[in-house]
C-alpha cells in the first residue's frame, strides 16, 4: 500500500475506529477503579476477579511463569494478592485486559504483537528502574511501572485494527529517516501516544497513567514533566534501541531536560540499557502466556 500525506481514506477509518474504541473488560476496569481507593481490600479484588474466569486463569499462568520464580505453585486470587501486592496484581490485570480488548485471530498481527510486548516489557522494567534509582515512593513506582508497559498502547492499537498500512507508515519512517511520530501525523493525522492517551481516558485510566501515555514521545518545549512522564520517556528510546526497527521505526532521541533529570552519567546509562536487556530476557516466558 503506497502512503501519501494526503491519504484522507485512511485517516477516516482511523477516525471512525477512534469513535469505536473497544471496552475493556468490565472486571478490569472495577479492579482499576477499586484499587485507587486507600479502603479496597483482598476480598473485594477476588471477588470481582473470580467473576471472569479467562482473566483468572491467565493471571495465574502469568504469576505461576519462570519470570516470578515463586517457589510454590499458585492456586487462587487471595494468594496472588497476599505475595504480589494489590498493586501489582492490578497491573497484571490492567495488562492482560488490554491484550484481550485488543486481540487478533491473523498469526502474522500475534507476531507482531509479540514483539511489541517484549518492546513494552522493556520499557516497563527499565522505566521501574529509574523511578527507583530516583528514590519514589513505592506506589509511585508501580504506576511507573505499567505505564511502561502500556505507554505504546496507541501503537498496539494500530497494529492491530490497521497492521499493513501502519507497517507501511514504520517503513516510511525508516527509508525517510523521520522521525515516527512526524510520520503518523501527517500520514494518519494522529500519533500513536494522542491515542493512546485517547484510549486510557476511555478506559478510565488514572491520571498519571494517562499522563504517562499520552506525554511519553515527546516533551513540549517550556514544560517540566511529572516524575513518571520522564520515566517513560526515557525508558521508551531506551526499549527502541532494543525493539527491531520495523516494530519502532525511527524515533526521537531522549530529550536534555529528561537526561538532566537522570542525572546519570554514561556508565550508569549504558548499565540501565544492559538491565533492561536481560529483564527482557527473563521476561519472554511470562510474555508468552499473556
Amino acid at each position: 500500500m503506497a502512503l501519501r500525506a494526503d491519504n484522507m481514506l485512511l485517516r477516516r477509518y482511523v477516525e471512525k475506529a477512534m469513535v469505536d474504541l473497544p471496552a475493556l473488560p468490565t472486571v478490569v476496569m472495577q479492579v482499576v477503579q477499586a484499587t485507587e481507593k486507600e479502603t479496597a481490600t483482598t476480598s473485594e479484588i477476588e471477588s470481582m476477579l473470580m467473576a471472569d474466569a479467562a482473566i483468572t486463569t491467565k493471571l495465574l499462568k502469568v504469576v505461576n511463569s519462570a519470570y516470578f520464580g515463586l517457589p510454590r505453585q499458585i492456586v487462587n486470587v487471595n494468594q496472588t494478592i497476599a505475595i504480589l501486592g494489590m498493586h501489582q496484581v492490578r497491573n497484571l490485570v490492567m495488562s492482560i485486559g488490554v491484550l484481550n480488548a485488543l486481540n487478533s485471530p491473523s498469526p502474522r498481527i500475534l507476531e507482531t504483537q509479540k514483539a511489541f510486548w517484549q518492546h513494552s516489557f522493556a520499557s516497563a522494567t527499565c522505566a521501574e528502574s529509574i523511578a527507583k534509582a530516583k528514590g519514589l515512593p513505592k506506589k509511585d513506582i508501580e504506576t511507573i511501572f505499567i505505564g511502561g508497559l502500556l505507554h505504546d498502547v496507541g501503537r498496539l492499537f494500530l497494529f492491530t485494527l490497521f497492521n499493513l498500512p501502519y507497517m507501511e507508515v514504520l517503513k516510511e519512517s525508516i527509508n525517510r529517516g523521520e522521525h515516527l511520530e512526524s510520520v503518523e501525523a501527517r500520514i494518519l493525522g494522529v500519533t500513536h501516544a494522542q491515542l493512546g492517551g485517547i484510549l486510557a481516558e476511555k478506559w478510565n485510566f488514572p491520571e498519571g497513567l494517562i499522563e504517562m501515555i499520552s506525554q511519553h514521545d515527546i516533551i513540549p518545549d517550556g514544560t517540566v514533566p511529572k516524575d513518571g512522564v520522564f520515566c517513560a520517556h526515557i525508558a521508551d528510546a531506551i526499549a527502541n534501541e532494543l525493539a527491531p526497527k520495523e516494530i519502532v521505526g525511527t524515533p526521537s532521541p531522549v530529550d536534555a531536560k529528561a537526561r538532566l533529570w537522570l542525572g546519570f552519567n554514561e556508565d550508569q546509562y549504558e548499565g540501565l540499557k544492559q538491565k533492561t536487556a536481560e529483564q527482557v530476557e527473563l521476561a519472554k516466558d511470562m510474555l508468552g502466556v499473556m
